[in-house]
């Protein structure tokens, strides 16, 4: 799909929702796993990632393990990363929070490893920071861009529907504008390869045209 760009790389790239009853996203994810390396799990603290790491084994995941972004150094911090097969970043963190520790060492080494292969899982909130801009408290702050001038919203049926986003496009703050809905997930990979998972309840509007239900802006 032309209208979305993102960074190019051999790995993939997937904005989900929060995993459902089955974790049917995260389940696909692991399929995709090509890249040699563990999994690795985005936290601040041990107790993180305990659930989410217990559910990723029970799912077939290789060999994980915890990320501290908050405490370790940056220099093993991008270290652990870039040696990645898979990463995946929950999404039950405050955002700001989440996109300070990132930035610097941690974004740094999930680009290294999605460029040579690596599958990054962004659940929920966390998958707003991979866009241009993410709304917080009313305002709008930078995202890491990996999906170039877009504004990604999850827990969202209908983009067309979001007020905020109707805002962003119309002040072309963002060309795109993408609602992630319950179990779904956009999944973006090598080759300009564009795939919808789960439930399938991914919307997009573009810049100040929105596209309408009718007119088919659910992807296909």
């Amino acid at each position: 799909m032309d209208v979305l760009k993102w960074l190019e790389g051999e790995g993939w790239l997937v904005l989900a929702s929060e995993p459902d009853d089955l974790s049917t996203i995260r389940g696909m994810a692991i399929t995709r796993i090509s890249a040699e390396g563990g999994v690795a799990y985005i936290g601040m603290d041990t107790e993180d990632t305990e659930e989410i790491m217990e559910d990723m084994s029970e799912l077939g995941a290789p060999t994980g393990y915890l990320v501290d972004v908050a405490h370790e150094e940056d220099a093993d911090i991008e270290e652990q990363l870039k040696e990645a097969s898979l990463v995946v970043i929950p999404g039950h963190f405050d955002i700001e929070e989440l996109r300070t520790v990132l930035t610097g060492a941690a974004i740094n080494g999930m680009k290294y490893a999605y460029e040579r292969g690596a599958v990054i899982l962004a659940e929920g909130n966390a998958a707003s920071l991979f866009g241009g801009v993410f709304v917080e408290d009313n305002r709008m702050i930078h995202g890491f861009e990996w999906v170039k001038d877009a504004y990604i919203v999850p827990y969202v049926t209908s983009i067309t529907q979001h007020p905020i986003a109707r805002e962003i496009l119309a002040a072309n703050v963002a060309k795109i504008a993408v609602g992630i809905g319950d179990d779904s997930a956009l999944v973006l990979g090598p080759h300009s390869t564009v795939e919808i998972w789960g439930a399938r309840r991914v919307t997009l509007a573009l810049n100040q045209h929105v596209v309408s239900e009718e007119d088919n802006d659910e992807l296909q």
